[in-house]
């Protein structure tokens, strides 16, 4: 969500960031690994990894490019690591760019619906984090190609933020100011140490520090995890709206240091900054919001997991509404000229 601020229009971030030398080393990863999906003869989806020194081609938005990124949302409880367990990937949202249009689209994947992960098979889609993170592929390596298999699409970037950045970016802009639609409980909300606790917000404005945001972001018991979706996307809209208008450009350098161990992305400094170029130029009204929803069905049979079925053809219907396929180019013209008829001698 962090890159994702700078992405969608903080373009005056960037200098600062830049100069907090030891964060930036730890932020920036250009060299992740970036596992790719083959198929082999039996037909199944596996993972290899791509060869560093021959990575995919990036976008190149002097040549107006579309740009697709994956922000993580990552649960790195300590209570979680000091049990065995692996790390989470509670969110995951696509963001996709048309710097032609200036048009951004945000679509969220609920972290349970039911995905092929290649090399593994069909599970929930937030296992794909935590089986790379047991890996080389790495959690991000691993839960990109996954979204890229089953979505159909390239993910050119990814950033990565845990729980503890996500309050402390907020916390660092001064907290954020949220238009609570409807009342919302949950008596099951995750506490420490594997505990429960209860929450509640009332409707109306509401300014949010770091922890309650985090609560609001994450609570889904009352409703479901389209409605967690919609308010994830809720506070990543109004953390930009909230940024620019304040220009909090003295609070630059003191986010990078507080985030430097806290988020991660391989998108390289210099496209970082062509990226928040590309920033000042989207309108709030131009940031468009999808779900797949209406693609998907509840499979529950207790005590079996919760899975959300898609329905792919839908799904990719929904896809192609976001990120519209490239127009066919119509060939040029052809022009049959006639050869001059022969000049009869007279």
């Amino acid at each position: 969500m962090a890159v994702a601020l700078l992405a969608l229009g903080a373009a005056w971030l960037i200098p600062p960031l830049l100069a907090a030398r030891t964060a930036y080393e730890e932020v920036f990863v250009p060299d992740a690994p970036r596992p790719v999906v083959t198929v082999n003869p039996r037909g199944t989806p596996e993972v290899v990894m791509m060869p560093t020194e021959a990575p995919p081609p990036l976008p190149d938005w002097d040549r107006q490019e579309r740009i697709n990124l994956l922000l993580i949302g990552a649960d790195t409880n300590s209570d979680r690591l000091e049990a065995g367990e692996p790390a989470l990937s509670d969110t995951l949202i696509i963001v996709t760019i048309d710097p032609v249009s200036r048009q951004v689209g945000l679509l969220s994947i609920p972290r349970d619906l039911l995905v092929t992960i290649p090399g593994v098979g069909q599970d929930k889609i937030n296992a794909a984090y935590s089986i790379g993170s047991l890996s080389e592929l790495t959690g991000p390596g691993l839960a990109r190609a996954t979204v890229e298999y089953n979505f159909g699409i390239t993910i050119h970037y990814f950033a990565q933020v845990d729980f503890e950045g996500f309050q402390r970016i907020i916390d660092t802009l001064g907290g954020v100011i949220i238009d609570v639609p409807a009342p919302l409980k949950d008596d099951a909300y995750p506490g420490e140490g594997f505990s429960y606790t209860r929450i509640y917000f009332h409707t109306g404005l509401q300014h949010m520090d770091g922890k309650t945001a985090l609560r609001y972001a994450r609570t889904r018991h009352d409703d479901n995890d389209f409605a967690r979706a919609n308010r994830q996307q809720q506070i990543l809209l109004a953390l930009r709206e909230q940024a620019v208008a304040r220009n909090l450009i003295a609070n630059a350098r003191e986010l990078l240091v507080a985030l430097s161990d806290t988020v991660r992305t391989d998108i390289p400094p210099l496209d970082l900054l062509k990226l928040a170029k590309l920033g000042t130029e989207i309108q709030p009204q131009d940031i468009h919001t999808y779900s797949i929803l209406p693609a998907t069905s509840v499979e529950w049979n207790p005590p079996g997991p919760y899975l959300l079925i898609p329905d792919w053809e839908a799904v990719h219907e929904i896809m192609g509404q976001m990120i519209p396929p490239e127009p066919a180019v119509a060939p040029e013209p052809t022009v049959s000229v006639r050869p001059p008829a022969a000049i009869q001698p007279i």
